[in-house]
């Protein structure tokens, strides 16, 4: 199997140069940016967790919102110097319990402000399914992105297609060729990942792309995480992704697949790519 040796941490999957990471698809995205986020805010650096949607408030986190009055900038860089790590966000919505996310143009312009040494931000809802598939609407990256992280949870493997285990089932299918209530391969869940309008919808050109598969803490993660080694790196078009698995429950990844080092070669090809993979 072509992986490090044992396990690593966030240091595999990040690197300095990336200051605005979106996390897109499903299966921990919230609970992958609170582990980079404690990752990173030791080396020291300062993080903002953001969202272009809406999520749950992280506890125990110090969180700023638009909504709460004037100076926002300022707000958050004074956040910043008493927290490493800082939530921003729009409003908080009562109804659901839930913050809205800031328009994509304000974290382009708090990136380029550099308000925060990295910014992290979930792109796109998932109805806490271990998988989805996006809507012409979905997922909303900000521009300057230079990382996009897309995130599916093994526990899909082998389940039906149906909404309860893939969110936007129908749209999935029409992408895959799978058919509804048919079980998931990690054959199909990588195709999910290469096609244009998948897992990596909307990213900009030259933003580097990373796969990270997450529960390998379930009983048969070991054995699914081979498959999906075989799998990606008998994919000569997949080698354009770093592909990751790991649990962000443990905190623990390794790197999976052969990686071509000429990754940023898949920018100006991955859009002549076929659904049909």
């Amino acid at each position: 199997m072509n992986t490090h040796t044992g396990h690593s941490g966030p240091e595999i999957l990040i690197a300095p140069e990336h200051r605005l990471i979106t996390l897109t698809g499903a299966g921990g995205k919230t609970s992958l940016s609170r582990w980079l986020a404690s990752h990173l805010q030791l080396i020291p650096r300062r993080v903002i967790i953001t969202t272009t949607t809406k999520i749950l408030p992280l506890p125990g986190m110090t969180t700023i919102l638009h909504e709460d009055g004037p100076d926002f900038l300022g707000r958050i860089r004074r956040a910043l110097d008493q927290s490493p790590s800082i939530m921003v966000a729009s409003r908080f919505d009562p109804a659901t319990g839930k913050i809205i996310g800031l328009d994509k143009d304000i974290i382009t312009f708090m990136h380029k402000s550099r308000l925060a040494d990295t910014i992290l931000v979930e792109a796109d809802g998932a109805a806490r399914k271990p998988l989805k598939a996006p809507n012409w609407r979905e997922p909303v990256i900000p521009a300057g992105t230079d990382l996009c992280i897309g995130i599916m949870g093994l526990d899909a493997a082998y389940r039906p297609l149906t909404e309860s285990n893939v969110h936007r089932h129908e749209i999935f299918s029409q992408i895959t060729s799978l058919r509804p209530s048919e079980k998931i391969t990690p054959a199909h869940m990588t195709r999910i990942a290469m096609a244009p309008n998948g897992l990596f919808k909307g990213c900009p050109p030259d933003c580097e792309l990373s796969v990270f598969l997450n529960k390998t803490d379930i009983p048969e993660g070991k054995e699914l995480t081979e498959e999906f080694n075989s799998t990606v790196t008998r994919n000569g078009q997949a080698s354009f992704i770093k592909w990751f698995a790991g649990s962000t429950q443990e905190r623990r990844m390794i790197q999976i697949g052969q990686y071509a080092q000429a990754s940023r070669i898949f920018s100006s090809t991955r859009l002549a790519f076929s659904h049909q993979l």
